[in-house]
């Protein structure tokens, strides 16, 4: 038997699994229940992105009563997780007779766990709603019953899932998940190159990159071993070149290609434990020697949560009139509508996230926006002022798409294969699909808790959606 969905595969490990009975005091866990009796409800979650099955959800990101939860159990967590833990989404699941969740992983990366705690008042026999994990197998390791104020804390890659209560329930099964990320402190280091933090201002930090001389040197050597082999000089035969006259002839230029190259790769490593790189500096060794660096990020996971109370929205709408008069079809009409939509969230999001970014990146995205408007640009009289506009356009591009991708992995938003291949246009790669319909996902989340008011489009609004 393997009750896992065909698109993923339990990762063997030698899990972290305990339950925790009486894990809050009296107090703390009346006042979880009253949270979780409130009006925040909401149908349509499921335990994965190809799960059909939905049941109830409660978002609980901010709620100073399980952020209180949290603070007095992280220390055991802690202590069983063997390392310093971050909340990555806190929320809650509710589940009614018929509603039960399918087996499923929390998460496949190492480093990952769950606290999964139980806030109902009672819960008597024969109601069932257990919580079932699973081995390797697929057969059935453990039954956690939903007892009041009892917690599991568990490795995340480990397969589970939630049952349905019984038909003699007459109570909503809830369960309050904590998805919890290990705090490395510092990127691993790797091949003998040394990565220490130095450094943390909230989300901005700075590393010291060391990279030992024989890395760099044999890094050199390659490179001249294979410019050898293609470049020409007069009275040397083809890759006959000796190593003495490339080294004199190149050395300098391959030694700045090889730190060049060592910088972007050390910064795409911090990237990878999500940082964005906004500063990157030879300290030592661009000449000879032992090569560091000096890169400064900007620690995407501690960027602090959205304040929904502040996103304020304006939902427009067409009248059929208005959209014939202009000639445009209804379809255009109501992208037109969305985007401006999208528009203010991103406004938003600029306007909530603004930390430092590394002038190549910015420079790169520039690049490209210039490349694709070339021709307009050459009727523009003052190419300074345009110039100035697309470097803030790019810029903005730039963050965005880093605060995008990190609101995406915070809140669970997850794409399948199926729905990328299906959604790709012939002009995209798969990494652009997958960009535009996460983005397009993130916008839909955010609307979702945003205050949304609604007024119809004036022809004048319209046009000038047309004209930009």
């Amino acid at each position: 038997m393997n009750p896992l969905p065909s698109s993923q595969t339990a990762t063997p490990v030698e899990p972290v699994f305990e339950v925790i009975d009486d894990l809050v005091p009296a107090e703390l866990f009346a006042g979880a229940r009253a949270v979780c009796a409130g009006k925040g409800w909401y149908f349509g979650h499921g335990s994965h992105d190809s799960d059909e099955a939905r049941f109830w959800k409660m978002d609980l990101d901010g709620d100073k009563v399980f952020d209180a939860v949290w603070a007095h159990v992280r220390t055991r967590c802690e202590a069983l997780a063997g390392t310093a833990l971050r909340v990555i989404r806190q929320y809650a699941n509710g589940h009614t007779f018929g509603l039960g969740g399918k087996p499923h992983l929390d998460d496949n990366r190492p480093g990952c766990y769950t606290l999964l705690y139980y806030p109902m008042e009672e819960w008597r026999d024969g109601w069932d709603g257990e919580t079932v994990f699973f081995d390797g197998a697929g057969e059935i390791a453990s039954a956690v019953r939903p007892r009041p104020n009892r917690a599991v804390f568990f490795d995340s890659r480990i397969l589970h899932g939630g049952r349905a209560p019984s038909r003699n329930c007459p109570a909503l099964r809830v369960t309050v998940a904590y998805k919890l990320e290990a705090v490395t402190g510092e990127p691993a280091a790797s091949d003998g190159i040394r990565v220490n933090e130095t450094s943390r201002d909230g989300a901005y930090r700075v590393y010291a990159v060391h990279v030992p001389s024989a890395i760099v040197a044999q890094r050199k050597q390659d490179e001249l071993a294979g410019l050898g082999q293609s470049v020409r000089l007069p009275g040397f035969r083809p890759g006959k070149i000796p190593a003495a006259v490339l080294e004199q002839r190149y050395g300098a230029k391959v030694r700045t290609s090889v730190v060049s190259r060592l910088a972007a790769e050390a910064a795409d490593s911090l990237m990878r434990h999500g940082g964005l790189a906004s500063k990157v500096e030879v300290v030592n060794g661009g000449a000879a020697g032992e090569l560091e660096f000096r890169i400064a990020v900007t620690h995407l996971p501690d960027l602090p949560p959205i304040d929904f109370a502040g996103l304020d929205l304006v939902r427009l709408t067409a009248q059929e009139n208005d959209v014939r008069s202009l000639g445009i079809s209804a379809a255009d009409a109501a992208k037109m509508l969305q985007d401006h939509l999208c528009q203010q969230v991103l406004d938003f999001l600029n306007s909530v996230y603004e930390f430092p970014l590394a002038p190549a990146l910015v420079e790169r995205e520039f690049q490209e926006i210039w490349n694709s408007a070339a021709a307009q640009l050459q009727a523009e009289a003052d190419h300074e002022e345009i110039t100035a506009e697309l470097r803030g356009i790019a810029e903005r591009r730039v963050r965005l798409g880093a605060v995008v991708a990190e609101l995406a992995r915070r809140y669970e938003i997850r794409l399948t294969e199926a729905e990328v291949q299906a959604e790709r246009r012939v002009t995209e790669t798969a990494a652009q699909t997958r960009s535009r319909l996460t983005e397009a996902r993130v916008m839909d989340f955010l609307v979702a808790r945003a205050r949304v008011t609604g007024r119809a489009a004036s022809v004048n609004d319209l046009r000038g959606f047309m004209e930009g």
